[in-house]
């Protein structure tokens, strides 16, 4: 083993000593040019990058819907602070957002991912459409602690 590895260190020695060693005595140094040409690639003369997921999903694709338009803010952010009841069609409800803006939406109408679909007395009830899936939220109206 000790053999072994006195040869290891013999023969990287030998080699830095070639590698360090001055150049012979006929040697020339390398002509530097004094420019230096440079070939820049168009960029579409690149190929594409193809992703072959053999029926998965191509995780480099947006998980939004292609043409599909975020129009608000996120469901999750949006809390229920007002609920008016009226005649079919004249109900509304006030939404707000985590910027303290105030939306107001009557059944049928959308917010970001959101439509509306029910008014209850004390809630509302969303369609939210979410990544291709739709689900139903109940919102129940927060009552102020001065306003129980």
């Amino acid at each position: 083993m000790r053999a072994e590895v006195g040869r290891r260190t013999a023969r990287a020695a030998a080699a830095a000593a070639l590698l360090l060693a001055p150049a012979g005595l006929g040697a020339q140094e390398p002509a530097v040019p004094d420019t230096v040409t440079v070939a820049v690639v168009p960029f579409s003369a690149l190929e594409p990058a193809i992703y072959d997921g053999g029926g998965r999903r191509d995780p480099f694709d947006p998980l939004t819907i292609a043409g599909a338009i975020d129009t608000g803010p996120r469901f999750e952010t949006l809390r229920l602070t007002g609920v008016f009841l009226g005649a079919p069609g004249n109900s509304l409800v006030v939404l707000e957002d985590p910027t303290r803006r105030g939306h107001f939406l009557r059944v049928g109408e959308r917010l970001g991912e959101a439509r509306l679909i029910q008014i209850l007395p004390d809630g509302a009830v969303f369609q939210v459409e979410e990544y291709g899936t739709a689900r139903r939220e109940v919102l129940r109206l927060e009552r102020s602690e001065e306003n129980p």
